[in-house]
């Protein structure tokens, strides 16, 4: 199942209302006659510690600066008597891992994780499942089958806003044989990065085509970076 929201206290608003329908729906399940591994509860069933994992700090202030308290004041609001295990991997997958790890063995029944490396945190995903524990992918997608849910936004759209603001305004700074524009897209380890890439070339493309515009310069920057980001930018 895949819950799209908004970037912010709206975003935060959905994580919190999922973990309820979580538990929510394990009760059904349990209801039901369904057998679970109990390690760390009943998929969420009656759950009141939440592991919230995000990625970095390097990219963007967001995650400590709004994502964090957002998440923690919400989601006990949310969830009378919650508490919350707070992580940030600060760029590091493997960090990440034994983050969530460590929440798992402390007993934490709902993970909430915004994933270093789609790919690699598919294996906390796994690991999450084996105990039982329902993971939620906040903001960005979790490459795995098991995730019980997906909140996000709509990252095409983002792209599309992006481009579309070139599209209306690149007569303003363009001149003959100086219509150059470089893309410095983010982390191919972040699916958000692929789909603001996509949106923004639905729109600039034809411009491409057209030759109104001439991309001279393309480069996905890893682990969004900014010093690489500058470096890149540099070169172009």
């Amino acid at each position: 199942m895949k819950l799209f929201g908004f970037r912010g206290t709206k975003v935060v608003s959905i994580v919190s209302i999922v973990v309820l329908g979580s538990m929510l729906l394990a009760a059904c399940g349990s209801a039901n006659g369904g057998t679970t591994n109990t390690i760390n509860g009943n998929g969420g069933k009656g759950c009141t510690k939440i592991g919230v994992l995000l990625p970095e700090t390097a990219s963007s202030a967001r995650w400590d600066g709004s994502d964090r308290p957002d998440l923690e004041a919400d989601i006990p609001a949310t969830l009378p008597g919650a508490t919350v295990d707070y992580a940030n991997a600060q760029g590091n997958s493997a960090t990440q891992q034994t983050q969530a790890d460590a929440d798992l063995t402390k007993g934490d029944c709902i993970l909430v994780l915004a994933p270093n490396d789609a790919v690699a945190a598919a294996h906390i995903v796994a690991d999450a499942k084996a105990d039982n524990v329902p993971v939620i992918s906040y903001d960005r997608l979790t490459q795995s089958n098991d995730l019980a849910y997906y909140v996000s936004f709509d990252g095409v759209a983002v792209g599309k806003l992006q481009g579309q603001y070139i599209a209306d305004h690149y007569k303003s700074f363009v001149s003959a044989g100086h219509n150059n524009i470089v893309f410095i897209d983010g982390a191919t380890t972040d699916n958000n990065a692929k789909l603001f890439a996509q949106g923004a070339h639905d729109v600039l493309d034809p411009l491409i085509s057209s030759g109104a515009l001439n991309k001279v310069y393309e480069v996905f920057t890893p682990n969004w970076d900014n010093p690489t980001a500058q470096t890149e930018m540099q070169g172009a």
